[in-house]
């Protein structure tokens, strides 16, 4: 009878644990159920109190949405300036936070607090400066210059990251390949590398997701050839009404890039944000 009673409160316990997380799961997916729902409702129904729970879902702001050529163009420059950006980041970020983690920098507590700090920094604390630096190159409603921007946001998260994932990389490996003949360079390209991929593909993630909801610098550094994404959403908020259905289907559309790419990859990035504790082990 001891031995049921156990199973018994194992069992409860394992109900109550998987009852927890599909509460939470339920409550962080309800927003994202809310902007879907909204976007295949009428207006009427949209804003109906209480809510349509039960309805025929239309498609109609998503079919206005991709006859307009203004939307392809705002998602093309979001893809293209995101992409720049992580392809930047990553090139810059990943062989700098090798060098820190393998030679000895002079004051090197004090150069990561200094790149993090531009991390610290709220947008609209530097937008000025950057608006008259732009303004100056030339680079204002550039794309390019958009990617130099979202390059400067997310270093920081790539060197801090990468730095802890190469710090859980044991030397030896590489000092192995040394041995054999190869070079500090070849080391790194061959051994190190292909060992730290789930931590690369992890801030390739972050960086993508930081860059691709980017709105301050966008809003105010872009114009109408070169906005993105988020600032094309707002055509939808007008001074005396919003447009809940558009909003809510641009929404959806934006979003969906994020989703997919997080499910392909969820397993690298599990792996990656370990911080080669497993490598250490």
């Amino acid at each position: 009878m001891s031995g049921l009673s156990v199973d018994r409160k194992r069992q409860l316990k394992e109900v109550g644990r998987h009852g927890i997380l599909l509460t939470w799961l339920a409550i962080a997916l309800f927003p994202f159920y809310w902007i879907v729902t909204m976007s295949l409702k009428e207006t009427v129904d949209a804003l109906a109190i209480p809510p349509e729970w039960i309805f025929v879902p239309i498609f109609d702001n998503y079919l206005e949405l991709m006859r307009d050529p203004d939307f392809a163009v705002a998602l093309a420059n979001s893809f293209l300036v995101v992409g720049g950006s992580v392809l930047l980041v990553l090139l810059i970020g990943v062989p700098g936070a090798y060098a820190l983690s393998r030679y000895e920098v002079p004051a090197e507590r004090d150069v990561m607090i200094w790149i993090l700090s531009s991390r610290m920094l709220p947008p609209v604390a530097v937008i000025v400066p950057f608006f008259i630096l732009y303004g100056r190159l030339d680079l204002l409603d550039t794309r390019i210059g958009l990617t130099f921007i979202l390059t400067t946001i997310n270093i920081a998260i790539v060197v801090w990251v990468m730095k802890a994932f190469f710090d859980g990389i044991p030397p030896a490996l590489e000092e192995a390949a040394m041995v054999d003949g190869a070079t500090r360079f070849q080391a790194f390209r061959r051994v190190v590398l292909p060992t730290a991929i789930p931590g690369i593909i992890a801030v390739a993630i972050i960086s993508f997701i930081f860059g691709w909801i980017e709105l301050v610098f966008s809003l105010v550094l872009t114009g109408t050839e070169t906005r993105t994404a988020p600032i094309y959403m707002y055509q939808f908020i007008g001074s005396r009404s919003i447009d809940w259905g558009m909003l809510a289907a641009a929404s959806t559309v934006l979003v969906m890039p994020i989703v997919l790419f997080l499910v392909l990859v969820n397993k690298y990035l599990a792996a990656g944000l370990s911080f080669g504790v497993a490598l250490k082990e």
